[in-house]
């Protein structure tokens, strides 16, 4: 869906959403979709998590539910690489959490953004010696990514290439701790919960330094999807409505106490 048509159905969804909500039944009530997703928590949870399924994927199903999609929400738990290659071929319907960028455009349409950025944070070894305050102090040093996942430019930058990659953000975290990388860059919410559960923060130091990205966070529809165009549409008037109430800031405060 082009920005244009997208910002009039939302327009729709706040002036008029009785109008709107009914559009949204007739083009999508029934069909299963498939939500694709890398384990990510507390955003999206392991399956069976006694917390529930995660933030963004209560946010989902709710804002499916109040635009009018009628029907079942299959989630798939996949690496984020197979994730997005699943959405790129037609073999998922749509992700959350996600960031914007030119080479997902070729393959995803955006919702309306929920959540304005990401608050990132640094880890190393306890015994590694480094003290990170700036993002200058970052030069030189190795970092550790969780693969398929977009990070700040700036970031990056500091690495100048000297990069290892793990599977999710577990991965990326075990991979400072067995000393293959010297820092991991972590969002605040996703990393907490990880490094508590691998059981490494005696091991671990969290860093001075962080870094706020103020790329919002989307749901992403598969192009490829014959389904994927009425479910956007009543993913935004949902998300329109939840930002109105105020619930998509409840089911935050839920999951991080």
């Amino acid at each position: 869906m082009d920005t244009r048509r997208r910002l009039l159905i939302l327009g729709a969804a706040a002036l008029a959403p009785g109008w709107a909500r009914a559009q949204a039944v007739s083009a999508s009530a029934g069909g299963t979709l498939v939500l694709a997703n890398a384990v990510y928590p507390p955003l999206v949870n392991p399956q069976g998590h006694p917390s529930g399924e995660g933030v963004d994927i209560e946010i989902a199903r709710e804002a499916l539910h109040r635009g009018g999609h009628g029907g079942a929400i299959e989630l798939q738990w996949v690496p984020w690489k197979r994730a997005l290659f699943m959405l790129e071929r037609g073999l998922a319907d749509f992700t959350t959490t996600v960031s914007y960028s030119t080479e997902r455009d070729r393959f995803l349409r955006w919702s309306l953004a929920y959540r304005a950025g990401v608050r990132y944070h640094f880890y190393s070894r306890k015994d590694s010696g480094l003290q990170l305050q700036h993002l200058e102090d970052l030069r030189g040093h190795s970092l550790a990514l969780s693969a398929g996942f977009i990070y700040p430019k700036a970031v990056l930058e500091m690495a100048a290439g000297h990069v290892e990659y793990g599977r999710d953000v577990g991965g990326a975290v075990q991979l400072v701790e067995r000393g293959r990388a010297e820092v991991v860059i972590v969002s605040a919410l996703a990393g907490t919960w990880e490094i508590r559960q691998l059981g490494l923060a005696d091991r671990l130091v969290r860093h001075a330094l962080e870094y706020f990205n103020s790329e919002p966070s989307f749901m992403a529809f598969s192009k490829n999807s014959p389904r994927s165009m009425a479910a956007l549409a009543a993913m935004d008037i949902g998300l329109a409505s939840m930002q109105r109430d105020g619930s998509i800031t409840r089911i935050e405060k839920r999951y991080v106490r």
